[in-house]
């Protein structure tokens, strides 16, 4: 009886460093540094050029946001071919092309003069971010992955809260001490050499290639006797004609309208109650909150409902909003701060679970593609809403509080939610 054991590719010689090690938590690791570099600085990065543009150019907050918000709309838009050219080639071209479009996009950021130079810059970001993102990153990890999925990706998604941490006091103190120009450089050059190498050396496609079973057939001992992942086939055009899909799409969008509209000026609401320096901190306590909110959340994702995980973080979303809306000094900042982070990095950690367990993995990156499209559209608005809001009121306490009314009514959108047929 023969094996064709010889088709199967060879592992990288990163294997051979720990041939106990199931392959997979190799790619969810460099997942987490594309995170970290593209997602990181692409994502963390809006607030902070919003304010560096703001005072640099004398640019209007609305006109700042305007860019901001075209970055998060065109990310969306670019997720639904990206998702389907991902199902068909895989991830690992789609971030090797986007990477060096985010950092030339970038650099760009720091030397423009002009309104209209600046929003073709924000979208060749949002092309860049779309290309090496949420969508090619999570595919990747979906495919190595299954009982221990939630597990897996918060691994691989906590490369965004880390670029939080680290790369908002750096990206500010460079602004601060070289000026935007050169802070952009440098950070577009952290892009270029942790994406490429990774890309390059670390992530490989599915298990199948090298004759490894998903999740390298471990069993986690609490999950012994649990029921094995329903393996559903819904292909994209299936998926959009389903309930679950759309109310999906409106909960994560409500949802990611306030939580995005909140981060894009939380420096800057920031920076009317404290120094430049504690107010960079307290967007890191943010990070620093994403970080340990997934690895809190990221073992229940295995066991616990994912929906009604997602209602909970909606909520203590809205809550942590108005602690922010109504606090003055810096410790309770950074408390609201902080608890807002426990919520950020799970919301959207939740998205591709959520798409894996409703409609399989077959067209995943499709269908999570045509839900960002949706949801980014939705996030896309939440800062330059925001911003119009802010000139309108005078301040940002009011739109605040609408916008932790927005997030109260994502949660009741998705306590209406149920999974497809099988």
């Amino acid at each position: 009886m023969e094996r064709e054991t010889a088709t199967f590719i060879e592992l990288p010689a990163l294997a051979r460093v720990a041939p106990r090690l199931f392959y997979g938590w190799w790619v969810a690791l460099g997942a987490c540094l594309i995170s970290f570099v593209c997602a990181g600085i692409g994502f963390y990065s809006q607030g902070v050029l919003l304010d560096a543009l703001c005072h640099e150019r004398g640019w209007s907050r609305s006109t700042v946001a305007g860019a901001t918000s075209v970055y998060f709309i065109v990310t969306g838009m670019a997720g639904l071919p990206v998702g389907r050219g991902v199902d068909r080639i895989g991830s690992r071209t789609f971030i090797a092309l986007g990477a060096p479009l985010l950092a030339a996009s970038l650099i760009g950021v720091g030397r423009v003069t002009t309104e209209p130079l600046l929003y073709v810059c924000a979208l060749g970001m949002a092309l860049g971010s779309a290309l090496s993102g949420a969508v090619p990153t999570a595919a990747i990890v979906t495919r190595w992955f299954a009982r221990l999925r939630a597990r897996a990706m918060t691994v691989s998604q906590t490369g965004v809260s880390i670029g939080g941490i680290l790369l908002v006091p750096l990206s500010t103190w460079l602004i601060r001490e070289r000026g935007l120009p050169a802070a952009t450089e440098a950070l577009a050059a952290i892009v270029v050499c942790v994406a490429l190498p990774v890309t390059a050396l670390v992530l490989r496609a599915s298990p199948a290639e090298y004759g490894l079973p998903v999740d390298g057939g471990a069993l986690d001992p609490l999950d012994a006797g649990a029921p094995a992942p329903v393996d559903r086939h819904y292909r994209t055009r299936k998926a959009l004609r389903t309930r679950a899909f759309w109310g999906l799409a409106l909960a994560f969008g409500l949802g990611l309208f306030a939580q995005v509209g909140f981060l894009a000026h939380q420096l800057a609401g920031l920076r009317e109650k404290l120094a430049p320096a504690d107010a960079s901190l307290v967007v890191s306590a943010t990070a620093l909150g994403s970080v340990l909110g997934r690895f809190l959340i990221g073992p229940l994702g295995d066991r616990i409902e994912k929906r009604h995980i997602a209602m909970s973080l909606f909520a203590v979303q809205a809550a942590a909003t108005l602690c922010f809306s109504a606090a003055s000094g810096g410790a309770a900042l950074g408390g609201a701060s902080f608890v807002f982070g426990l919520t950020m990095g799970n919301i959207f950690m939740l998205q591709p679970l959520l798409v894996a367990e409703y409609f399989g993995v077959g067209s995943f990156a499709s269908v999570l593609g045509s839900l960002q499209l949706v949801t980014q559209l939705a996030s896309g608005l939440g800062p330059v809403a925001l911003g119009l809001a802010f000139e309108r009121a005078g301040g940002y306490e009011r739109p605040l509080v609408v916008l932790a009314c927005i997030a109260i009514s994502a949660a009741v959108v998705l306590s209406r939610v149920r999974p497809p047929p099988e």
